[in-house]
């Protein structure tokens, strides 16, 4: 038994080892240009509690999130086909650049126009200047939507470069403005609105002098290639909107009933997750292009192998002290008017811990070509969602709403990890578990297992 465990153990450390000492090149990249994103948003987070307080934030948390879930939703998943489509080269760079301009025109226009009649509606009962600062915010659809795409085209044809420098140019230039209207004390819900689409308006500028540079020749349009583009993104879509909802109908459905202050609180809780977001995310932005460019095979589903495991490992590393540590750090960050977030951030962080692998493992399964796959799991946890939110949140409040942010999470893990390991064959016992991949000799093979 002794040995067993030592040897378990032993495995551990291995994966670790081997895991960790992989992660250079675009990988590492995603996870420092991740892990600055992360560090700049708690100070954005940071100043906007402190001087917003509790209501303040939770205002502006409304007006942010109903525009944001839109053109999200709007977006029909274009952006992880424009991914899949490119890596596989299944058409000319230019016809995929001139197909997408054209349905960016639309989209834009469509999600502004619903967004203008959505918000007085969902909105109304925080006032005048509430509405009429969420419908400005409606201002930086188009601009998200063609930094969204110009970032999927340079992920798939892996210049991950640009794709990071672009990621991160937004986060850097929002963060200033709130850095200087709170150095000038005069940070407020409007102010921090006008930043953020100041911040939109100019990385968007910035993402089409880029595509100059990526598409030198005439983009021009192709129907048949809009035709898959749009199939293969609105079937990336059945995972991406109820993900999205997962992720964010607790704020929603906050927003909608209970009081500002309450959101206020709820939104640092989040906060205080991002940290352990960022592990899936930033191997998820890497794995879809690089196993989208693999065949079929054992050495993809070695690869797959390596990228859950160090995954899972890292989340749980990060997180365990922060659930510790919690009560000191909301002190600390935030102040004494964010205690009562201290319950809430810890059940938080947990669902946290299963997200953030489930969407690795969701980038796998589109990878594979199998998006709907994904896309069943996050209906399901949507069902979840909504049952547990309408039965919890009444009665726990915003705890409740983590709880059921939990469960939901859950089931979309389990669910996500069965039809993975369908897909590449395995057990999911061997796709999520510790056990080192073998030769056919019986032999490990954990030193040859590589990262991209």
């Amino acid at each position: 038994m002794a040995r067993c465990a030592r040897s378990r153990s032993l495995m551990i450390v291995q994966t670790l080892r081997a895991g960790f000492v992989g992660l250079r090149g675009s990988l590492a990249a995603s996870f420092a240009t991740s892990g600055a994103i992360q560090a700049l948003n708690l100070i954005t987070g940071v100043l906007l509690a402190r001087h917003l307080g509790p209501s303040g934030r939770g205002e502006l948390a409304a007006i942010l999130i109903w525009p944001g879930l839109l053109v999200t939703v709007g977006s029909l998943g274009v952006y992880d086909s424009i991914t899949y489509h490119t890596a596989r080269r299944t058409a000319p760079v230019r016809a995929i650049v001139g197909t997408t301009a054209a349905l960016w025109v639309v989209q834009s226009a469509v999600v502004v126009a619903v967004g203008a009649a959505l918000v007085p509606l969902v909105l109304g009962h925080y006032g005048r200047n509430a509405t009429y600062l969420a419908l400005l915010y409606l201002a930086h659809v188009p601009f998200f939507l063609v930094i969204s795409y110009v970032m999927s085209l340079l992920q798939g044809l892996q210049q991950f470069g640009a794709f990071q420098a672009l990621r991160v140019s937004y986060i850097i230039l929002s963060v200033s403005g709130i850095v200087l209207f709170a150095a000038l004390a005069e940070l407020s819900v409007g102010t921090a609105v006008v930043v953020y689409l100041g911040a939109y308006a100019v990385v968007g500028a910035a993402s089409l002098v880029l595509l100059r540079r990526v598409c030198a020749e005439r983009p021009t349009f192709d129907r048949g290639l809009a035709r898959t583009v749009l199939g293969f993104g609105v079937r990336s879509h059945t995972s991406n909107v109820p993900s999205l909802l997962n992720e964010r109908l607790d704020q929603l459905v906050i927003s909608v009933f209970l009081a500002p202050v309450q959101l206020g609180l709820y939104v640092v809780a989040v906060t205080l997750t991002s940290l352990t977001s960022l592990v899936g995310q930033s191997i998820s932005m890497i794995a879809l292009p690089v196993l989208a460019a693999e065949q079929p095979g054992a050495a993809r589903a070695a690869v797959v192998r390596r990228y859950v495991r160090v995954t899972i490992l890292g989340a749980t590393a990060l997180t365990v002290p922060l659930i510790v540590l919690t009560p000191r750090l909301i002190d600390v960050f935030f102040g004494d008017d964010f205690a009562p977030a201290v319950t809430v951030t810890r059940v938080l962080l947990v669902a946290a811990a299963v997200l953030t692998s489930t969407r690795l493992v969701q980038s796998i399964l589109k990878a594979a070509g199998r998006p709907l796959d994904a896309g069943v799991s996050e209906l399901v946890a949507l069902a979840v969602t909504l049952t547990s939110l309408a039965v919890l949140l009444p009665w726990l409040g915003i705890l409740g709403a983590g709880i059921a942010s939990l469960l939901a999470y859950s089931v979309s893990a389990a669910w996500t990890a069965k039809r993975a390991a369908n897909a590449l064959e395995l057990s999911s016992v061997r796709l999520l578990v510790f056990a080192p991949a073998r030769d056919a000799d019986g032999a490990p093979a954990i030193a040859r297992e590589r990262l991209s």
